[in-house]
């Protein structure tokens, strides 16, 4: 039972004496801390610890070791930015922050972070920008915009560590005129990629470049083709300002090139003849001679659209078949030398016939070159009393050129024909035939059988 007593006493004696030091350790650090920070304090980021008003006003406004924290890739930097800042405070704001400590604050000498807007403040943020620059690691890599190479193939976005110092400087300003806490993470103010490859603006362009890139279109011109294909148009494809675009003037100067490589009309030839072996002829209305101006609007709306297509030109005047040799192997042959006439189909001959032609005179000759037919009519009339100065009917009428002349039956001449009736009655430039004659060639020619007259 003593014992008991005296444990007990011992144990109401320590929690006494325990109390009794916990009051004097207060009382004597609220003595110490009268009119103090606690001792652990931080105001506006400026250390303030254990200092009195006065002391933690004037080193607020000195901005002494005034610093920022910077976390980069989970490496913290700490800043000294006072050479750029410049702030005032004044004393009864700062003892208001400093009424607001709590007694534990004091007595277990807790971290306390406190935020004060100063009255005024000043960043020079040119300076402040040379003070980051020199503390931090330098940019690794640099943010780019995803682009489409030369080639056209996409090239994707890149996020680079490049700090975006106007948008940093700024909030740093800001955090400094509130009073607020100065920590960022630099991740944050990294300049971002403006276009990336995900974008849905960029995947429509990217599927309008294998559009192109994908089409074709092919120009024939009997065996022989000239196709617009990738490697071409991609020469005239560019991206700019998020927009593809393709040039156009290109297309005149490609469709000129096919016509000069392919138009025949106005051309001399090398034809050989029944009689008279192998002769040189000009002119004439017959031959392939394309409509440019037509041809380029074709291009234009297929590439508009981005469809492929294997067509021919459009042209204003066409021959009898592609190649060296436009006139084929059908085709009616005109000598004037030897007035004769033959028609030959595939090759083969299937008619002869003599004729008289135009009165060899400037205005009345038959007009030589490589000419095709281009009508066929019955029973009409040929001239006008008042402009030709004849009105004659003739049964078979097929014109053959653009002055006016063509074959056609005479039966005024009474069946004289060939040799040098046209030196002096010749007509005034058409082929005139026999009856009989006539009528055999208007049932084997067609519109666009060459008529050759040498």
């Amino acid at each position: 039972m003593e014992k008991k007593k005296k444990w007990f006493f011992g144990v109401l004696t320590g929690g006494a004496a325990f109390v009794a030091l916990v009051v004097l350790f207060f009382v004597s650090s609220k003595e110490f801390f009268m009119g103090r920070f606690s001792p652990r304090a931080m105001l506006s980021n400026t250390d303030v610890s254990a200092m009195t008003v006065e002391e933690a006003v004037n080193s607020m406004n000195r901005t002494d070791g005034f610093s920022i924290v910077l976390d980069k890739e989970n490496k913290t930097y700490t800043v000294d930015i006072s050479d750029a800042v410049s702030r005032e405070f004044n004393n009864a704001q700062v003892e208001k922050c400093q009424d607001e400590l709590s007694f534990f604050d004091y007595l277990f000498h807790r971290d306390v972070v406190l935020s004060l807007k100063p009255d005024s403040a000043q960043v020079d943020q040119e300076r402040l920008q040379m003070i980051l620059e020199e503390s931090l690691p330098q940019t690794t890599s640099y943010t780019a915009d995803a682009y489409f190479d030369k080639d056209l193939n996409l090239i994707n976005e890149v996020q680079g560590d490049d700090v975006n110092y106007k948008n940093l400087l700024t909030q740093i300003s800001e955090d400094i005129l509130a009073g607020n806490e100065l920590e960022y993470a630099l991740s944050e103010f990294y300049n971002q990629p403006q276009i990336k490859a995900s974008d849905t603006a960029i995947a429509t362009v990217e599927k309008q470049i294998m559009a192109y890139k994908n089409m074709n279109i092919t120009f024939t011109f009997g065996k022989e083709e000239e196709t617009i294909d990738d490697n071409i148009i991609s020469k005239y494809l560019s991206y700019k300002n998020g927009k593809l675009k393709l040039k156009k003037g290109w297309i005149d100067g490609y469709v000129r090139k096919m016509a000069r490589k392919y138009n025949t009309y106005g051309k001399t030839r090398k034809f050989k003849t029944t009689k008279d072996g192998t002769v040189t002829i000009h002119g004439g209305i017959m031959g392939w001679w394309m409509n440019e101006t037509e041809t380029v609007k074709k291009i234009k709306k297929l590439l508009s659209k981005q469809k492929s297509e294997t067509l021919e030109p459009v042209y204003h005047n066409t021959a009898a078949q592609h190649g060296k040799n436009d006139i084929g192997n059908t085709y009616v042959e005109i000598s004037l030398k030897r007035q004769r006439l033959w028609f030959y189909k595939k090759g083969k001959k299937i008619m002869s016939s003599e004729f008289v032609s135009g009165l060899p005179t400037k205005d009345r000759e038959t007009l030589k070159g490589v000419h095709y037919i281009f009508g066929k009519q019955r029973d009409r009339y040929l001239g006008t009393v008042a402009v030709q100065g004849y009105h004659t009917h003739v049964n078979y009428w097929m014109p053959f050129n653009w002055s006016g002349q063509g074959l056609h039956d005479a039966v005024w001449r009474h069946g004289r024909f060939g040799g040098n009736i046209y030196k002096s009655n010749g007509s005034h430039g058409c082929v005139n035939l026999p009856l009989d004659m006539a009528a055999k060639l208007y049932k084997y020619v067609s519109i666009g059988t060459p008529v050759v007259i040498y």
